[in-house]
């Protein structure tokens, strides 16, 4: 018997954990880089967000070139390589003296590493090891996102706070090198036909799309098999413009809250200190709220947990919208809610993807999908600061991520490829 007592896909799914911590609480520490840059040059803040709408938008460019080069050469290049791209990109930033620098050093540069090892490439990487815990496994990947916000978003806050937020920026660069190029470069696989395993670690035998022993169970959905196509015939499916326009609008409203959701909370007379801590409290919510819904989309479908989770979410923006000095508790209303809510994203969205599209240009796929995610997120976050700057408050702009959450929840239940025969 030489068969593995642990099926390498969860190995995998380990090394995501780590890389998706690291690549989000990079991603998620600006919320608290950008109260401190604010302060020391008193750019505005539409400006100054402006340098993560243009992260995110890179990001989003960027994700269908690394999408085309994961598809040819594989997870084992492309993360540590773009461990190396954020690690220049932040040790740059932590040197910068005008926006500019700012906006080409951490908007550009950190973000195309950012995309590289995040969440495009995981993405992209997980449905190939898994068919039947799609769902369960891209969201216990998905919860090192929590993990890394709940981490290093305070951990910056501690080091901005006793030293600098230049020091910061340098020791997250070190932390890129030190944690993801060893670890990938030593253990990541592109897929398991590279060591010689089948999805699931099942045996040639089994059969993702044989249900009809499963047919008896209420409590298993059973998904068709995806369709492999062309990038010509994926366009042309309904299924595709519905989940772009999905895409589009849920990172409008998740973005735009939480970027600025320090300082909002520092608006409202609490402390950075304390920001910082319900944002990585609203983080390890986050990495619950992905492996539960990545969990529930396996079991009752990706609609009904997609529904559940972005309700979630509602109900801790207006706790964010409803919060006062006198009422500490609304900050604990919303890192749970907005925190579960927000995590249901991150394993719904390409799980329902590689549904179906898995297949030889999956990787261009979910990249030109993301396209639309990067605008939207851009939107939100520059947004949420232009109408702060017109306005002194962030309660319209939470108004507007209401709305665009009740979309997404309609946009997404025309997702679904229907059943053949």
């Amino acid at each position: 018997m030489n068969q593995r007592k642990v099926y390498y896909g969860w190995i995998i799914v380990a090394v995501s954990f780590i890389n998706l911590g690291v690549a989000f609480g990079i991603w998620y520490s600006f919320s608290v880089f950008f109260v401190a840059v604010l302060k020391e040059f008193e750019w505005s803040r539409a400006a100054t967000a402006g340098v993560f709408s243009c992260f995110i938008l890179v990001h989003s460019l960027a994700a269908i070139l690394i999408g085309t080069l994961l598809d040819r050469f594989g997870a084992r290049i492309i993360i540590p390589a773009g461990s190396c791209i954020v690690a220049l990109g932040l040790f740059a930033s932590s040197r910068i003296d005008t926006l500019w620098e700012f906006y080409l050093w951490y908007g550009v540069l950190t973000s195309v590493g950012i995309c590289a090892i995040g969440f495009i490439t995981h993405g992209i990487l997980l449905p190939k090891w898994f068919e039947k815990k799609r769902g369960l496994a891209i969201g216990i990947a998905m919860a090192g996102i929590g993990v890394g916000m709940q981490v290093i978003v305070p951990a910056v806050q501690f080091v901005i706070d006793y030293y600098s937020w230049r020091t910061a920026y340098a020791l997250l660069a070190l932390s890129s090198l030190l944690i993801i190029l060893p670890l990938n470069l030593i253990v990541q696989r592109s897929d398991p036909a590279e060591i010689g395993e089948k999805p699931d670690g099942k045996s040639s035998a089994d059969n993702f799309t044989d249900d009809s022993k499963n047919i008896s169970s209420p409590k298993k959905v059973l998904f068709l098999a995806p369709v492999a196509m062309t990038i010509q015939e994926t366009l042309k499916t309904r299924q595709f413009w519905f989940l772009g326009m999905t895409f589009l609008v849920t990172p409008l409203a998740v973005q735009g809250t939480l970027i600025h959701q320090v300082a909002s909370v520092v608006d409202r007379g609490f402390t950075p200190a304390q920001g910082a801590f319900f944002f990585g409290l609203a983080g390890i919510m986050g990495s619950a709220g992905k492996i539960l819904f990545g969990y529930l989309s396996d079991v009752i479908g990706r609609e009904k947990a997609f529904t559940i989770g972005l309700a979630s979410a509602f109900l801790g923006i207006v706790s964010l919208m409803a919060l006062t000095p006198q009422c500490t508790w609304m900050l604990f209303s919303f890192a749970i809610f907005f925190g579960l809510g927000y995590g249901s994203i991150a394993p719904i969205f390409p799980s329902r993807a590689a549904d179906l599209f898995l297949g030889p240009h999956f990787g261009k796929t979910l990249g030109i999908l993301s396209l639309g995610g990067g605008i939207g997120g851009a939107a939100g976050v520059w947004l949420s600061g232009k109408i702060f700057d017109l306005t002194s408050s962030y309660q319209t702009s939470f108004a507007i991520s209401l709305c665009a959450i009740i979309v997404a929840i309609i946009l997404f239940r025309f997702t679904k490829r229907p059943r053949s025969g």
